[in-house]
């Protein structure tokens, strides 16, 4: 009865070594509008994908999130301005170039960030 229950609980505590990761983060940088942009890749599951920016005057964060964690039929993904406490915002983020996998992950991402009414280019470079 012994050797059974410590062979049981050999085999439980190695489960969590054959675990495999769901998904690969990748981190990209980049600048606009003086706003410092982080995007952060969720390569193989788009929906843990998101934007960090930060007012590089006042450092004040913000998220951003996607829309639907698809791509459209364009390869571009949409971010909303994220708030917890459910107030809304106009600015928002289309990224390009996003893929359901990579067989490659790109050095470099475009996009833009609308804000006001207007479009402000956007590159992002892998870390």
């Amino acid at each position: 009865m012994r050797r059974y229950l410590i062979a049981a609980a050999a085999f439980i505590f190695s489960l969590p070594t054959f675990a495999q990761k769901a998904y690969e983060a990748v981190y990209y940088r980049g600048k606009t509008q003086n706003i410092g942009v982080r995007f952060t890749l969720g390569a193989g599951y788009l929906p843990a994908c998101e934007i960090e920016t930060t007012d590089l005057k006042t450092h004040k964060t913000s998220t951003f999130l996607p829309e639907i964690g698809v791509p459209d039929e364009k390869k571009q993904m949409k971010f909303y301005h994220f708030s917890a406490s459910q107030k809304a915002f106009s600015d928002y983020f289309i990224i390009d170039g996003i893929e359901e996998g990579y067989d490659e992950v790109p050095a470099k991402l475009y996009g833009r960030y609308y804000f006001n009414g207007k479009a402000y280019p956007l590159t992002l470079k892998r870390k």
